[in-house]
């Protein structure tokens, strides 16, 4: 105990005249303090927030150089490794580490014949096996005779072999994580797959580095039975808030080609200023069959959606620039009407001096175009006088606006509007709970004009007089944890005699695992319920269930049950159902079986998808991906129709 004592202070004089503050405990230590000691027995090293143990342990103070040997335990957090050497620079915190096994973080375990450790972020294996996997025997690993890692973020090597529980699967000339300090032009991660049709897919990515700001990654891709293709990505960076990706993807099979170009740029230097640039085209609806995954949204949607827009505020005004064109994918887009460009200018509420009115106007002139004919350009103005009062409780707004329309061929039209709107807001506390009523009425006239001959550009072009008082509530439930339900419900008297449908939308969460959401839509003139959809959810534990029944009478009478539940099997292991049950056909439209699996460093999904078309044919997907922690998704799909 006596030269244990003696070891350490024999270090600290050494701290108070300015050297590296290392400290030194051992069952034994000799040498000069000033120049060079040696410890064995029991060796612990600390410096700094570094600790490191093992049987023997030099020190060279004018030099900085600290070597351990034997069962050396080194403990740099997040790092925790063991070896059989260390030698290491305490003053530029370099090292090399013969003989290591251990982990870099809680997602980077090493295991090589030497590390080089560079920094605290960067280190370099030579010899050695790294994976992202926590568990002792891993799922997956990579070796090499040297590869970097960058903690937390990357690693990259040459001529490196995947293995899978220790058994060697694939090498390849050149691998890498997707994050990397310095981008470096390059072969990327190869991407493997299967699909039925096709057979056996290869997606081969080459990286270049286009400067400082900029870069290109070039994929070639290659299916064993049919088809082969391309795809080429260039990102930039203009500055902090002005950036854009070009994406081009081109599929060449028997049957024909897919491609699809997809272009997005923002611009948003500051917050009163924005502008976006999204350009997405396919060549048809085969290409969302032939290259995505199963989808049955993308294969049913009618047509692809380009749009630029820009926004510029003031103080009290707003100016919005809108070009939107729409590539229809039932061939149709020639008879469509494009908006090349829709400019809107909008003065919010300012109000009038020595009276209590505001004014505010909205206009816009809009050009239409399609390739048929028929260009045009429209342009609408609606100034407004609003009056805002408040007498009590009662908050009441009257507007009256006037609709100027001027068409460049079919003259113009001239239509007033009014509205009024009172409303209350008033809130209760009875008990525990707090209940907010918020009741609104509202008066709508809009003068009645024959627009028969205006031109039919959007809905917008047919207006019809009105006369309709809108009563609504909409009312909150608190509970001392937090709102608890909503419920709003609203319809519409037309002077003319008729009622307007009675929506009805609420929602409830009384208690944390229950949650009910139920929207309806009412006809009362013709007696029907238009519209239902209700959705209730269960959450217990790790498990949830849920259900939705949707009814819709116009314009096609759908009415469908949807169900599904997922649950855990083990830690690493959850399934998932779904279904869709026609109730007016009365039989099953669409199931699905999902298996995933997660086991930190790679996640699995497993799963079958079967869809009932109302010809009677079904479309059916098997999907197995892999995503690889660091390397990214694998995975095989088989789709058919029978």
């Amino acid at each position: 105990m006596k030269r244990l004592t003696a070891a350490i202070l024999l270090i600290l004089p050494a701290a108070v005249y300015g050297a590296v503050p290392v400290q030194i405990t051992a069952q034994k230590v000799e040498g000069n303090v000033e120049k060079k000691i040696t410890a064995s027995g029991r060796v612990t090293v600390r410096y700094q927030d570094v600790v490191i143990r093992g049987d023997n342990a030099t020190y060279n103070r004018e030099t900085g150089i600290l070597k351990v040997w034997g069962n050396v335990e080194i403990e740099e957090k997040p790092a925790h490794l063991f070896c059989r050497e260390i030698i290491y620079n305490v003053k530029t915190k370099r090292a090399v580490l013969t003989d290591v096994e251990g982990y870099l973080s809680p997602t980077d375990r090493i295991k090589a014949k030497e590390i080089e450790r560079i920094s605290e972020k960067e280190w370099i294996a030579y010899d050695g096996e790294y994976t992202p996997c926590s568990h002792t025997c891993p799922d997956w690993s990579v070796t090499s005779k040297k590869f970097r890692i960058l903690l937390g973020e990357s690693f990259s090597g040459k001529w490196v072999t995947f293995r899978v529980k220790e058994i060697p699967i694939l090498v390849s000339p050149y691998l890498s994580g997707p994050i990397q300090r310095k981008r470096k032009s390059g072969l990327l991660t190869p991407r493997l797959g299967y699909m039925s049709k096709d057979g056996f897919v290869y997606r081969q990515p080459i990286y270049f580095v286009l400067g400082r700001s900029a870069d290109l990654t070039l994929t070639y891709e290659k299916r064993s039975i049919n088809g082969e293709g391309g795809e080429a990505e260039f990102r930039y960076v203009l500055g902090e808030r002005n950036r854009g990706d070009l994406n081009y993807y081109q599929l060449d099979r028997k049957e024909g080609k897919d491609w699809k170009v997809n272009f997005y740029h923002t611009y948003n230097p500051n917050d009163y200023l924005y502008l976006n640039t999204n350009v997405d085209i396919v060549s048809s609806r085969s290409y969302y069959i032939n290259s995505s995954d199963f989808n049955v949204e993308e294969q049913t949607q009618l047509y692809t959606k380009s749009t630029i827009t820009g926004s510029k505020l003031w103080e009290r005004a707003i100016l919005n620039v809108n070009s939107t064109y729409f590539r229809y994918l039932t061939g149709s887009t020639n008879t469509a009407y494009q908006k090349v460009p829709e400019v809107n200018f909008y003065l919010m509420d300012t109000r009038i001096p020595r009276t209590p009115l505001t004014f505010n106007l909205s206009s816009d002139i809009t050009y239409f175009y399609r390739e048929a004919g028929g260009s045009s350009y429209r342009i609408n103005a609606i100034p407004s006088i609003r009056l805002t009062e408040k007498v009590g409780v009662v908050k009441n707004s009257s507007k009256l606006s006037y609709l100027f329309t001027s068409y460049q061929n079919g003259g113009s039209r001239h239509i007033w509007e009014f509205k009024n709107t009172s409303e209350v807001n008033r809130f209760f506390w009875f008990r525990n709970y707090g209940i907010s009523l918020n009741p609104k009425l509202s008066f709508f006239y809009r003068e009645s004009e024959n627009q028969s001959s205006n031109p039919f550009f959007d809905l917008t072009d047919r207006l019809k007089g009105e006369r309709t008082i809108t009563p609504e509530l909409e009312t909150f439930i608190y509970s001392p944890e937090g709102r608890v339900a909503r419920i709003n419900l609203s319809t519409g008297y037309n002077l003319s005699g008729n009622w307007n449908d009675l929506s009805f939308d609420a929602d409830t969460s009384p208690t944390k695992w229950l949650g009910i959401r139920e929207t309806f839509l009412f006809s009362p003139s013709e007696g029907e319920l238009r519209f239902s959809n209700t959705h209730i959810s269960l959450n217990l534990n790790r498990a949830s269930l849920w259900g939705n029944y949707y009814r819709q009478n116009t314009p096609e009478k759908i009415t469908y049950l949807r169900w599904g539940t997922s649950f855990p099997i083990n830690r690493y292991l959850s399934f998932s159902y779904q279904q869709r049950y026609d109730l007016k056909l009365k039989e099953d439209r669409e199931r699905q079986y999902s298996l995933q699996i997660d086991r930190g460093c790679w996640t699995g999904n497993i799963s079958y998808r079967w869809i009932k078309n109302y010809d009677n044919t079904i479309d059916y997907q098997i999907l197995i991906r892999i995503n690889l922690l660091r390397l990214g998704s694998y995975g095989y799909k088989l789709t058919g129709k029978k």
